[in-house]
């Protein structure tokens, strides 16, 4: 199974849910999520609680997660990396890492109703369902 870090802007969305989507259809903690410009300390370290419901409508509880800050170390256990953001925002040392990179931008649920947050959240899963699809196909 591969080991995939799913990057956003803020970690407080789009990542979460990725991250969410994989591990449960891995049933294990294969995915992790990190952001370029990590706002934990704004949303008490812990996703926007829109983002948390929409993933509760799916039975994906990820009130759990935690808001991190991209670092070095996160490239160390994983095997591929996904971009759900404008790819020039991301950190000269990802891009150089020599790890496989998927830019696969979405849009930013930050000022959505509830109605395109959910929009969001179904164009993630269909995302992680394809590198699911993808890896099962590579194995």
């Amino acid at each position: 199974m591969k080991k995939v870090l799913f990057i956003c802007q803020g970690n407080v969305g789009r990542s979460q849910m990725a991250e969410g989507f994989y591990n449960q259809r891995q049933e294990g903690k294969l995915a992790i999520s990190a952001g370029i410009d990590a706002v934990g300390e704004k949303y008490n370290y812990v996703p926007r609680a829109d983002i948390i419901s929409v993933m509760q409508e799916k039975g994906i509880d990820i009130s759990h997660h935690r808001i991190k800050q991209i670092n070095r170390d996160m490239l160390n256990d994983v095997d591929t990396i996904v971009v759900l953001c404008d790819a020039r925002l991301i950190p000269n040392y990802v891009k150089e890492s020599g790890i496989s990179i998927q830019f696969r931008e979405v849009p930013d649920p930050f000022e959505s109703t509830i109605d395109g947050v959910r929009k969001i959240r179904d164009q993630i899963e269909t995302i992680v369902l394809e590198i699911l699809r993808h890896d099962t196909t590579q194995s």
